[in-house]
């Protein structure tokens, strides 16, 4: 039986970020300049949104494919529905498309070149797709899916469901200005708070983040599934354990009243979709 590997779709951090560079530009003091604030706060309104839809979402789900096949297949007959209930998609809003052409409502690969001038020429234009993989449960061998949120990368790794794995921060993708922000407050980016990421366990990794590339989604393998329950930090700095953690990185520095009133889904448990 094949390995199944661990996946990051999107950039971890990323409203924990927005949420940082909106509470910079109030410091008095601050070692970046207004022009970089707002490339930075720009860069993070470019990115898509993705967002995972269907009548599982949400939701914990213990049984394997078989089970869940046989439990739609049930719920179908006892409503009289035409069309069993539908496995998750993801969709993707505030995403680069072709304009015109043979490609025209087709998403941008990650890879293509002079986005900036076929953007000034009007053959790009941003838009969404409301299914931007489909048969991806099917085709990619996809177990699991959980969505970050408060913690970011770690905390969501520790969430994981099923057995044993090692991961590593070196293939963990994080924006510069992330990077840049937790230095300036001191604070760890692989804790901080994320939304518009998700982690995957599946079996056909590569393909799938190639098809992701071309859909003008970041895609990281950043962990593979072990033996036993352990779960592992392994690169180049060393090996450790995974550990539980409860704070964000936020929470070193706002209040939890500031954190519900600025940020309304950051209490929110998000749990992960078994398939």
């Amino acid at each position: 039986m094949r390995r199944e590997k661990i996946l990051l779709l999107g950039y971890p951090g990323q409203r924990g970020s927005q949420f940082l560079w909106e509470k910079i530009r109030e410091e008095g003091d601050c070692p970046f300049s207004k022009r970089f604030i707002e490339e930075e706060e720009e860069r993070l309104k470019r990115l898509p949104r993705l967002l995972l839809k269907g009548n599982l979402q949400g939701k914990q789900q213990e049984s394997g494919r078989e089970d869940l096949a046989e439990e739609r297949e049930k719920v179908s007959e006892q409503s009289g529905l035409s069309e069993l209930p539908k496995l998750p998609v993801l969709s993707a809003e505030n995403i680069l498309l072709f304009a015109e052409g043979e490609k025209k409502g087709q998403s941008i690969p990650l890879y293509e070149e002079d986005l900036q001038a076929k953007w000034n020429a009007g053959e790009l234009s941003l838009g969404s797709v409301e299914n931007l993989f489909p048969n991806w449960i099917s085709d990619f061998g996809i177990s699991e899916i959980l969505p970050l949120g408060r913690g970011g990368i770690l905390s969501a790794l520790w969430r994981l469901s099923g057995g044993g794995f090692s991961f590593s921060y070196e293939k963990i993708p994080f924006l510069q200005g992330t990077i840049e922000l937790c230095e300036h407050f001191q604070i760890s980016p692989y804790y901080l708070y994320s939304e518009n990421a998700y982690l995957l366990r599946l079996e056909e990794v590569e393909a799938f983040s190639e098809l992701a590339r071309e859909r003008g989604i970041v895609a990281s393998c950043i962990g593979i599934s072990e033996e036993g329950k352990k779960r592992m930090r392994r690169d180049a700095q060393g090996e450790s354990f995974l550990t539980k953690r409860e704070r964000d990185s936020l929470e070193e520095l706002f209040s939890k009243k500031e954190l519900e009133e600025s940020l309304t889904a950051f209490y929110i448990r998000q749990d992960s979709l078994l398939l």
